[in-house]
């Protein structure tokens, strides 16, 4: 144990030092800047370190934000209709408010959510066998920035589901370092675990044998609909306008 603690704090520095370096040096506004978030950045390395979610934000409803239900009637409409939906993430539970009368609805999340959740932590190895729910599309609003190795879940996902509706918010080309570096910065800020390009990010689903069928925009972040079998996939219950 105290092996895996001193390794930890070992590879904390060396991550950390660039940031004193870059931030803390430069002046003073950034150094308090860096101390405000620098708490926050080293509970994300440590979740990064443990291969770990963040149970104690998550299992708080008050962090479920309201004004996220926008996103999710969007995500909804992205559906395929007779589709058997699982929802990752599923918080309050909005998704199956908003979904095509023709298709049934399954939760899960890290925590329990009501009748029918199923416990999931999608950072922890080996994912869990869901083939015996019967669901054919998954669907993530929020989720995917706080996996830590999304490259392994999207290969999962290409052996559980057909269909794949997911948010993402992903990172924006930036010519400079330090732009580059500030917003890595940020995304650990608000917790999160990847950092992929709007292509990249296509990319890696194409990887793991789905196409990506349409995309849509909501705020900062992309929607999509990935299908596994893209010649026969079926329309979206409703088209959305870019």
């Amino acid at each position: 144990m105290a092996t895996g603690v001193r390794s930890f704090f070992s590879a904390m520095r060396k991550l950390l030092s660039p940031l004193y370096r870059r931030v803390v040096r430069p002046g003073v506004a950034d150094a308090v800047r860096f101390a405000s978030v620098s708490p926050r950045i080293a509970k994300i390395l440590l979740l990064n370190f443990l291969h770990r979610s963040d149970y104690k934000r998550w299992g708080d409803s008050r962090n479920l934000e309201t004004w996220w239900v926008e996103r999710t009637e969007k995500i909804a409409q992205l559906v395929p209709q007779r589709s058997r939906v699982i929802e990752f993430g599923a918080g309050r539970r909005q998704l199956e408010k908003f979904l095509d009368s023709s298709c049934s609805y399954v939760p899960s999340d890290l925590t329990d959510r009501g009748p029918g959740t199923i416990v999931c932590d999608l950072n922890r190895r080996p994912l869990q066998d869901f083939r015996q729910v019967g669901a054919d599309t998954a669907v993530f609003g929020g989720v995917l920035e706080y996996i830590l190795d999304l490259e392994s879940l999207v290969q999962w996902l290409s052996v559980q589901f057909s269909f794949c509706v997911a948010s993402y918010t992903y990172v924006v080309p930036v010519p400079s370092k330090a732009e580059r570096f500030r917003d890595r910065l940020e995304r650990l800020r608000f917790g999160y675990m990847n950092n992929y390009t709007e292509e990249e990010l296509v990319s890696l689903f194409e990887k793991s044998g789905f196409h990506c069928v349409k995309r849509e925009s909501w705020t900062t972040q992309r929607l999509f609909l990935f299908a596994r079998q893209p010649s026969v996939a079926p329309k979206p219950a409703t088209s959305l306008s870019n």
